[in-house]
């Protein structure tokens, strides 16, 4: 849902505050309360109930509703003499007043970099649609898409955007060339798959985004089994049309030529991003039938360190030997598949967290000589630097990602906020990691960072705040688990970092 009143949107989707084109930065708790308040613009709405929803139940003083109220009209530029957009009732509670726009704000974006003109050879490949009668099939559409972005990605003089600012547009009423304009692309693929039994039918076009017009469409018919080959071909014809120029072609060397495996390490993929303890097993579960089935299957062993890792990172059940059985499948992906880009990003992250910063650098480098244009492994990049000691190379590889990824996942703001904080840039980490909690609102170390952000900028209450969210999320966090799960090399960043979460409550 989207609201718009006076110079102002409100994106819900996106949990963001925009006046024109720029992001106002909300708290949290502030835009969840004047989302609350526009859905109930028809009345009074008591402390109470505001309260009870807001917060959840928890018990906050009058003063923490009014501060929230009062920031609240600081970004909408209101005040409480005017009260022209959210208004007073001593007594009773608040409302909502200004006129709202009958017509719906479209989200857009964040403009986190400027935007240069699109290059010729540059590119996004759009969520190809899954037009099959059995809509659980959508994971294979996903797949091909997210296959095709890798594959055409390897290519160093093709610019091409990455998945999550892709699949952003899923669905979205916005024209080719209204897409292209935003993501700063000459060229946009879109498609459809249909998938009965073992037959395919994909259809793929090439368009121009600054005019609409088709470079060129195909259809393709075919036996799932044929489905890399198909991939092969549809990637060379982008390249032909785009005339980039091509060392190796993208997909001659993968990592299975078993289809029944390809099919399993999808599914695996798709339950990895829903991102919760029971789709974590579901996902494990996927990749290890797609490893019994190829043994040398480099990116399903690769495909294992995420869930493993996470679930130790998040302290879920099950998980205590989590790190060590990750840093065992990265092994063995870097040992079957030595120039898989995904296996040397994996490798350098669980490296990350076993406190070898050299390993770790190391192998996100390698990634990143493979295949030049992944904004994910530029994101991961990022931290790993963060924690190495190397602040101001995070930003800058963090932003190098941002390039490729306009629509950025919550990690990807987290990080750069992160590497900011260390930087002793207050100011920009505060903004990036507001950015990152309004997406991910249950996403921990984000309101750890953030806590401490707001000690070392002298707003000890907010920064207590967080952490009694956190707390919210998570209740047996501690300082144990922190110290355990955030390798700092460098011990002045440690020593910051400690001092300030142990001041906002950490214990």
């Amino acid at each position: 849902m989207n609201f718009r009143f006076g110079d102002f949107s409100i994106d819900t989707n996106r949990l963001e505050l925009m006046q024109a084109d720029e992001v106002i930065p909300l708290q949290p708790q502030a835009f969840s309360l004047l989302v609350f308040l526009i859905e109930n613009a028809d009345r009074v709405v008591p402390k109470d109930e505001i309260i009870e929803t807001v917060w959840q139940g928890r018990i906050v003083s009058d003063g923490t509703l009014n501060a929230r109220i009062n920031a609240l009209r600081r970004a909408l530029n209101d005040d409480g003499v005017s009260q022209s957009v959210i208004r007073t009732f001593p007594r009773q509670g608040f409302r909502f007043v200004a006129k709202l726009d009958d017509s719906q704000a479209e989200p857009t974006p964040v403009a986190l970099v400027d935007k240069t003109p699109a290059p010729h050879a540059s590119i996004a490949v759009l969520p190809f649609v899954n037009i099959g009668a059995d809509q659980e099939q959508e994971y294979f559409a996903d797949g091909l898409t997210e296959d095709l972005i890798t594959d055409l990605s390897k290519i160093r003089d093709l610019f091409v955007i990455a998945r999550n600012s892709s699949f952003y547009y899923r669905n979205s009423p916005k024209n080719i060339v209204e897409i292209g304009q935003e993501l700063a692309v000459g060229h946009v693929l879109e498609g459809s798959v249909r998938k009965a039994g073992n037959r395919i039918r994909i259809n793929a076009q090439l368009i121009d985004a600054s005019s609409g017009g088709h470079v060129w469409a195909e259809r393709y018919d075919s036996d799932v089994q044929d489905i890399f080959a198909l991939q092969d071909e549809i990637a060379a014809k982008i390249i032909s049309a785009l005339q980039v120029s091509l060392k190796q072609s993208p997909g001659t060397k993968r990592s299975t030529h078993s289809v029944e495996a390809y099919e399993l390490s999808l599914k695996g993929r798709a339950k990895f991003f829903m991102f919760s303890p029971e789709t974590n097993v579901e996902c494990i579960a996927l990749y290890d039938q797609a490893i019994a089935i190829d043994p040398n299957f480099a990116d399903a062993w690769a495909g294992l360190v995420f869930p493993y890792q996470s679930g130790w990172s998040f302290a879920w059940p099950g998980y205590d030997d989590g790190l060590k059985i990750a840093a065992e499948k990265a092994q063995r992906a870097i040992e079957l598949g030595p120039m898989s880009s995904l296996a040397n990003g994996r490798y350098g992250w669980v490296q990350t967290f076993l406190r070898n910063p050299e390993g770790a650098i190391k192998s996100f480098e390698k990634a990143l000589e493979i295949d030049p244009n992944n904004a994910d492994t530029y994101f991961w990049f990022s931290e790993a630097l963060n924690y190495a000691g190397q602040p101001e190379r995070a930003i800058e590889v963090g932003m190098t990602g941002l390039r490729f990824d306009p629509v950025p996942p919550p990690n990807a703001l987290h990080h750069i906020a992160h590497g900011h904080f260390l930087s002793g840039n207050l100011a920009e980490a505060e903004e990036y990691e507001w950015s990152a909690i309004r997406m991910a609102p249950s996403f921990p170390p984000a309101r750890i960072v953030m806590s401490a952000i707001l000690v070392e900028a002298g707003r000890l209450d907010e920064a207590k705040e967080q952490i009694a969210d956190l707390l919210a999320i998570d209740s047996d966090y501690s300082f144990q688990r922190f110290d355990e799960r955030y390798p700092y090399h460098d011990d002045g960043h440690h020593d910051r970092m400690t001092s300030a979460i142990k001041l906002a409550g950490i214990l």
